[in-house]
């Protein structure tokens, strides 16, 4: 089978990040040869490569239960099976995540995570890591009647006690059995896992299938840190529903929240399209019913019309079962899949290029300006020598006392930047202290015993106000002192500017702003959980257990990265005046070294400008070199390349 689109664009992305690697690696060794290889490179440059090395693609498909999610899964990713991969029936399917992946380095498996194990206060991340906590079970991908029966486990249900699914949080997706009246079914699994062979998986693409708003709110991990960081979101609803209550607040908690601001990324499928399909209406009326609610579709959704895309994955599937091309095309799934190609491969591109690549530049950037400043002060000197040439020794022994105070009134600016850069690194030490990892800890441990120790309600969410109280004043104060720093920081610079003439770019400076701002509209999302009725008449174990799920959690994130941020400014922030002062306090040193040596000997001058002539060419040769590599960092992937067939590859040509 002929690779199709989505195949053929992950691997030119895997390519362009090959190249970009390469590129890195070489601009390594020549940074280390040329004695450029400062710090803020090589930390730019190590991050770049790790995060090329690592990367995957993830495309997460989110709707409400019933929308078609899975089968849309089994139409685009998996229909050479000939038959559905992935389970799917009437009503609710996938009732827990289920994240489809390769790793070479095991064997085909499916892993399942027991759903009593949201009775344990650990997070998905931390149980990931406990194979014992997980069934797992090997795949045996020649066999599609065993495989298909084995994957028929991700939508197994158990039978509990309401007691127990209400400590495990699961009041909202609970089903009611006849004949049990104190016991409910809930899901029997929390995560699945399916390592499964395939080539877009092999490629590095990872696809994760969700089930409704109920059961993924339920896992704070998966709404407010795996949906985000997905390069592509699938949101799928319902020719035959519409646009119900439930899709706009799926669509607003999940998809509209808070650092989830790609709004590009977001494909919205209308699924089962095939539902308005009349043989008793002209092709030309079914069309223009569909376009119809598909524009109403996006003005709900308050989206470009060209983000909704009709779909039939039933008839998509089908289609490709049998090889018929005509239903294909009408199915919509190839148009869908050169979109979703398009937008999964150019949003990881942009996201490289901004988070690893950018810094990359930028700290080129920094150098460029170093050798350009080498560059100026070479061409100064060798004015300068070429004019002591023709002086006087009275003028040169003139000069040299100038010089000489020249560099007496330097050196008090030097004393004067050291009081400063200790007044900066104290400043520095208190940011850090407020932002401190084990400061955060003990605040929540002390709010974890306050809240599980109260005795009333009010007393709890008393208990919950102060916590996000107490750490607000300590993102004040980090937020005060950053703005000190940055006060003197520019005092620094400016002073070194004026007073001895260096051409200084300011550095970047740190805000805490975003992570305010962040912080901000999970406190308000606190407060509504806080004051809610169901808070009130919640267990209080899971009260306080919710809470530190949804919302504790998110504020660790917040404040955790605000450390690292100010961190890594502190270490950075005066990394280039303190190599322009080395390298200002050198000119000093040579002007006097070449003072001296014109008032003994004429010949030597000139054998002095030589080497600056050839010093001067060795820094121009630098530059060429920098800006060559510069460029090839930024530039842009090649475009059109995959553009002659929409078909997804089959896994049988692995």
């Amino acid at each position: 089978m002929t690779t199709g689109d989505l195949s053929g664009q992950l691997r030119d992305f895997n390519a362009w990040k090959q190249a970009k690697l390469q590129i890195m690696l070489r601009l390594e060794t020549w940074l280390k040869a040329e004695a450029l290889y400062t710090s803020q490179v090589q930390r730019a440059l190590s991050q770049a490569m790790l995060t090329l090395h690592r990367d995957h693609i993830t495309v997460a498909v989110v709707g409400e239960f019933s929308r078609g999610k899975t089968e849309l899964i089994n139409a685009l990713f998996f229909s050479d099976h000939n038959r559905r991969l992935l389970p799917t029936d009437a009503g609710r399917t996938t009732m827990c995540p289920t994240e489809i992946f390769q790793d070479p380095s095991e064997d085909p498996y499916l892993k399942l995570l027991p759903i009593e194990t949201r009775l344990d206060d650990a997070s998905l991340q931390e149980l990931r890591e406990r194979d014992e906590v997980w069934e797992k079970i090997p795949l045996d991908l020649n066999d599609s009647d065993k495989l298909q029966e084995t994957l028929l486990k991700i939508q197994d249900q158990k039978l509990v006690s309401r007691e127990m699914a209400a400590n495990m949080g699961l009041g909202e997706v609970l089903a009611t059995v006849e004949g049990e009246e104190n016991r409910v079914s809930v899901p029997a699994w929390r995560l699945a896992l399916l390592n499964y062979r395939h080539p877009l998986l092999a490629q590095g693409m990872r696809i994760l299938d969700t089930p409704g708003l109920n059961a993924v709110s339920s896992e704070p991990e998966l709404t407010y840190e795996i949906l985000p960081n997905a390069q592509a979101h699938l949101f799928v609803v319902g020719a035959d529903t519409g646009i119900t209550q439930s899709d706009l607040e799926m669509w607003q908690q999940l998809i509209q929240q808070p650092g989830m601001s790609r709004r590009h990324s977001v494909l919205v499928v209308l699924n089962k399209s095939d539902t308005l399909w009349d043989e008793l209406r002209s092709e030309n009326e079914v069309e223009t019913t569909i376009e119809r609610q598909r524009r109403e579709v996006a003005r709900m959704l308050e989206i470009s019309s060209e983000q909704v895309h009709a779909v039939s994955a039933q008839k998509g599937l089908l289609a490709r079962v049998r090889s018929d091309d005509q239903m294909e095309q009408r199915s919509g799934i190839p148009k869908l899949e050169h979109k979703l190609a398009r937008t999964l491969v150019d949003n990881r591109q942009e996201v490289i290029m901004e988070q690893s690549t950018g810094a990359v530049v930028a700290a080129l950037n920094s150098i460029e300006e170093l050798i350009s400043s080498r560059r100026r002060r070479l061409k100064k000197q060798i004015r300068e020598l070429q004019e002591l040439s023709s002086r006087s020794e009275i003028a040169i022994d003139q000069l040299l006392k100038q010089a000489q105070q020249d560099k007496q009134r330097y050196q008090a600016s030097v004393t004067a930047y050291k009081q400063s850069r200790s007044e900066f690194t104290a400043h520095g030490r208190i940011l850090l202290d407020a932002l401190s990892p084990a400061r955060l800890e003990d605040m929540i441990r002390h709010a974890h015993k306050q809240m599980t120790g109260a005795w009333t309600t009010m007393g709890l969410k008393d208990a919950m106000k102060e916590l996000f109280d107490e750490i607000n004043r300590q993102m004040e104060v980090a937020a005060s002192q950053a703005h000190e720093m940055r006060r003197l920081v520019r005092t620094i610079y400016r002073r070194f500017q004026n007073r001895h003439g260096m051409q200084l770019s300011e550095p970047t400076m740190l805000s805490l702003v975003s992570h305010q701002v962040e912080f901000n509209l999970v406190y308000q999302e606190a407060e509504i959980f806080r004051k809610s009725a169901r808070t009130t008449l919640t267990e209080q174990h899971f009260a306080v257990k919710r809470y530190f799920q949804t919302v504790v959690s998110r504020v660790r994130k917040i404040f955790l990265q605000a450390h690292a941020e100010s961190k890594e400014w502190l270490q950075t922030a005066l990394d280039g005046l303190t190599q322009e002062i080395h390298e200002h306090r050198n000119q000093l040193a040579q002007q006097l070294a070449d003072l001296k040596l014109t008032g003994r000997s004429r010949s030597m001058v000139r054998q002095r400008l030589a080497s600056l002539e050839q010093d001067c060419k060795k820094l121009e040769r630098q530059l060429t070199a920098l800006k060559q590599n510069r460029e090839e960092l930024a530039a842009p992937p090649e475009e059109g390349k995959n553009e002659s067939r929409l078909r997804v590859v089959s896994s049988n040509t692995a």
